[in-house]
């Protein structure tokens, strides 16, 4: 064993993961723990342990076999589920973080992480001697720290937007919970334990382990900062075909507005993609049973595509092209109803105003230059020098 993990063996532990984490001995890390340690709760996010559930769907009814471990969901009916209830931290003298991430605000495993964090901070602060302790498993951006967008408003915040961050943060989980630490002034202990230390970061590199069902993929996490707007639409962001977000478009697109807009997609980006137009049969979500037309994004230059703004783009132009069928969605969005998912999706006064058709494309594109630049500085301290080891 190494330092870390002796000093575990006698600590009653929580540990929030799911199947991303493997390659222990060939073992999911959870067991490695249970075998090795005393692992006294272990807190399950959305879609679940294994990725078994969609987006979006209540994990109360899931049932794990792990002896005297309890199961805490993380996930349920009410919102009040996203954060555990302190008698948990009663029984715990350390918590693992052991969960991987794919580089967007939107992703909610690092928020449930945030959230755990939160709430074991106010705990101490009421139970005075009582310290719990994190150690935070890193591993590595899968999209090579690629910063984009504009820092979420206050007013927009939500279990898929934490407060001042990017829709592409650029950090690993270390970092970004580390940024989280000091941005809202927990006071935690943390230990940092790089993931080469807990399995190979060839693992990471060469053999994806798809963290929730719709992250099938490494090129997956490319798109998926500017795809994952379209939940807010009424446009199918994939779901329901075998390359989610990557695929991508409606029924209504079929119409005679839909040369333009090959026109004008064929003009962004294009030396970092290249969009072939399809036609796809979702068997679930959005236009279950019925064929779409559309597009596959394929990426000729990963470290150039800029996601967010493909995606804005591309839904200016649906909104000027088909105004009589293109919507934004209404209703319940990650346990909000005040607001809808749009603008917790994209979370800026400025960005959301581009879309309605305010603001030039020079503009937008200045600003979330000008954005992305303010992060990086403000964020240089909370990047690993080996954030990217193993990836190319």
């Amino acid at each position: 064993m190494t330092g870390w993990q002796s000093e575990i063996k006698d600590k009653r532990l929580g540990m929030l993961t799911n199947q991303s984490a493997f390659g222990k001995d060939r073992e999911y890390h959870f067991r490695w723990v249970s075998h090795e340690a005393n692992l006294a709760v272990l807190f399950v996010p959305e879609h679940g342990l294994f990725a078994e559930l969609q987006d979006q769907v209540s994990g109360k009814n899931l049932q794990y076999d792990l002896g005297k471990t309890e199961i805490v969901n993380l996930y349920g009916d009410e919102e009040s589920s996203l954060v555990p209830k302190e008698s948990v931290f009663q029984k715990l003298d350390a918590i693992i973080i052991d969960i991987r991430d794919v580089g967007a605000r939107y992703y909610t495993f690092l928020t449930s992480a945030f959230y755990l964090m939160q709430a074991v901070a106010e705990f101490q602060k009421k139970a005075n001697s009582h310290k719990i302790e994190f150690f935070i498993i890193d591993s590595p951006n899968p999209i090579m720290g690629k910063i984009e967008g504009s820092p979420l408003q206050e007013t927009y915040s939500s279990f898929v937007g934490v407060p001042s961050v990017l829709h592409c943060h650029g950090l690993t989980p270390a970092g970004l919970l580390s940024y989280y630490r000091k941005e809202f002034q927990l006071d935690l202990q943390i230990s940092i334990i790089p993931i080469g230390e807990f399995h190979s970061k060839d693992l990471f590199s060469f053999l994806w382990i798809p963290p929730s069902p719709n992250i099938p993929t490494r090129n997956t996490c490319f798109v998926y900062a500017g795809q994952c707007l379209l939940e807010g639409t009424n446009l199918s962001e994939g779901r329901g075909t075998t390359r989610p977000f990557e695929t991508f478009g409606a029924p209504y697109l079929k119409k005679k507005g839909k040369v333009e807009l090959d026109k004008r997609l064929a003009e962004h980006q294009p030396d970092a993609l290249l969009l072939r137009p399809t036609r796809f049969l979702p068997t679930f979500h959005k236009y279950d049973g019925i064929v779409c037309e559309g597009f596959q994004i394929l990426l000729t230059n990963p470290k150039e595509f800029h996601s967010l703004w493909f995606t804005l783009f591309f839904l200016r132009q649906v909104i000027e092209l088909f105004p009589g069928d293109f919507a934004f969605l209404d209703g319940v969005y990650e346990f909000r109803s005040d607001r809808p998912a749009i603008e917790l999706l994209v979370g800026d006064p400025i960005l959301l105003d581009y879309l309605n058709g305010k603001h030039s494309n020079e503009f937008i594109w200045g600003y979330l230059q000008e954005s992305e630049m303010e992060w990086f500085k403000k964020t240089a301290e909370f990047r690993s020098t080996s954030e990217n080891s193993g990836l190319s």
